[in-house]
């Protein structure tokens, strides 16, 4: 079975150009928790790039979910604004801050993508909060869109699970499984 494991659209008005990146001989487990999140999805008129992509699915009992990922910028400065996904009532960009000693997250309306420059979405600095989140069980990959102020929004399908072993070995950090 294939597992499509990022993929791409920009929306232009009436149109959409879809890039899939798939592996089947690397993706044929069902277990997303060493899962391959290398893949890109890039859109070439913009230079907007996104890797390492996944999505925390909520904790039992609860219904948030939060998506980490990479976005590179090797085009002209733009700003993240906002996203929407199909198993979330509200998605809200967010990032933790220090406040007296205590780390806060927080809410913030969008996120600067400087030119030349890579922009991490990692647990304890910006992330994306899936409020409401319903995922039906079976689901391994759920549909993402980031909306930018300049550029075309981008439409990826981005799976559950956590990061690869490779992924916490690069930035040197057990993410573990909580929000």
């Amino acid at each position: 079975m294939k597992h499509l494991i990022l993929s791409a659209s920009v929306i232009a008005v009436s149109t959409f150009t879809l890039a899939a990146c798939e592996n089947a001989s690397d993706h044929a487990e069902t277990d997303h928790t060493n899962a391959d999140h290398s893949a890109a999805s890039h859109n070439t008129e913009t230079g907007i790039e996104v890797s390492d992509a996944f999505i925390r699915p909520p904790l039992p009992g609860r219904d948030v979910a939060a998506a980490y990922f990479d976005l590179s910028n090797s085009g002209e400065a733009d700003r993240l604004i906002s996203a929407e996904s199909n198993i979330s009532e509200n998605v809200e960009i967010h990032t933790h801050t220090m406040e007296d000693g205590v780390m806060k997250m927080r809410r913030i309306d969008g996120v600067d993508l400087p030119a030349g420059e890579t922009v991490s979405f990692e647990p304890g600095s910006y992330h994306l909060m899936m409020f409401g989140a319903n995922i039906p069980e079976g689901v391994e990959d759920v549909s993402v869109t980031l909306k930018y102020e300049s550029a075309e929004p981008m439409m990826l399908t981005v799976p559950l699970g956590e990061p690869s072993e490779e992924m916490d070995m690069k930035d040197g950090m057990d993410h573990g499984s909580g929000h």
